[in-house]
C-alpha cells in the first residue's frame, strides 16, 4: 500500500483529500504545520508528498526545496496559488506535478497513479542499451551483463532521473541509504564499473565538475 504524507494546513480539506485516497487504496499521513513536514518525511518514509504552499512554520517551497535536495521522492503542489509564475517555481524547485484548488478528488488519485505507474516501470530501453531492473540485465550494442545489486539500483535510479544532477552526497542517499556511512568515493568507483558496462554508450553517465553526476544520452 502506498503511503501519501498530506501537508496541508486547512484541516477539512486535508480531511477530503485523505478519505478518498483511502477509498481508492491509499495510505495516509496528515500534518498541518510546515515545520513539521521535514521530520514527517524522515519518521513516516512515504511514497508522494501532496504539500501546500502557504503553511505556518516553513512554506512548501523551503519544504520541497530541501526534501529534493536529499531524495526523489514525488512531491505534488496542491495549493490555491495559480498564477504560472508559482507553478513554474515549483516545478523548478523539483515539484513533479502542480495542481491548484479548487480540485477534484479524481483528478488527484489519477495523477497519483500516473506517478506510480511511471515508478513501477521495470524496463528501459535509452538509445543504445536496454535495462531490466528485475534481473539486473544491462545489454550495449556489444555486449550484456548481469549487473551486481549495487550497480542495478545505481543505474536504476539515474536511468528514472534522467538529465537531472545529484550530488555525490545525494547519491549515496538515495542509493545506498541513509545508514551508509562510507565514503563519497564510493559513488565514483561504482560510477567508473557502469561505465565500462555500458560500453560505447560509456558518456551516457556524465561527470559535472564539482558537483556529481548526470545520466544524459546528448
Amino acid at each position: 500500500m502506498k503511503k501519501v504524507l498530506i501537508v496541508e494546513d486547512e484541516i477539512s480539506l486535508a480531511k477530503v483529500i485523505s478519505d478518498s485516497l483511502i477509498k481508492e487504496g491509499f495510505s495516509t499521513v496528515i500534518i498541518t504545520r510546515g515545520d513539521h513536514a521535514l521530520d514527517s518525511f524522515y519518521t513516516e518514509k512515504p511514497d508522494v508528498i501532496l504539500l501546500d504552499i502557504n503553511l505556518p512554520g516553513m512554506s512548501g517551497w523551503d519544504i520541497c526545496k530541501q526534501i529534493k535536495a536529499i531524495s526523489q521522492v514525488p512531491i505534488i503542489m496542491v495549493t490555491a496559488r495559480d498564477s504560472e509564475f508559482d507553478e513554474i517555481k515549483g516545478l523548478e524547485l523539483g515539484a513533479d506535478d502542480y495542481i491548484t484548488k479548487p480540485f477534484t478528488p479524481k483528478l488527484l488519485t489519477i495523477k497519483l497513479k500516473k506517478i506510480f505507474k511511471l515508478e513501477n516501470t521495470t524496463f528501459f530501453k535509452v538509445e543504445g542499451i536496454t535495462f531490466d531492473f528485475n534481473t539486473y540485465k544491462l545489454t550495449n550494442p556489444e555486449e550484456e551483463y548481469i549487473l551486481p545489486r549495487r550497480e542495478a539500483q545505481l543505474l536504476e535510479f539515474l536511468l528514472r532521473n534522467q538529465n537531472i544532477i545529484f550530488s555525490r552526497d545525494t547519491l549515496l542517499n538515495e542509493v545506498w541509504g541513509f545508514e551508509f556511512f562510507g565514503d563519497e568515493r564510493a559513488v565514483d568507483t561504482i560510477v567508473k564499473r557502469l561505465r565500462k558496462k555500458l560500453g560505447p554508450c560509456d558518456s551516457y553517465i556524465k561527470s559535472v565538475r564539482g558537483v556529481g553526476y548526470v545520466f544524459k544520452t546528448d
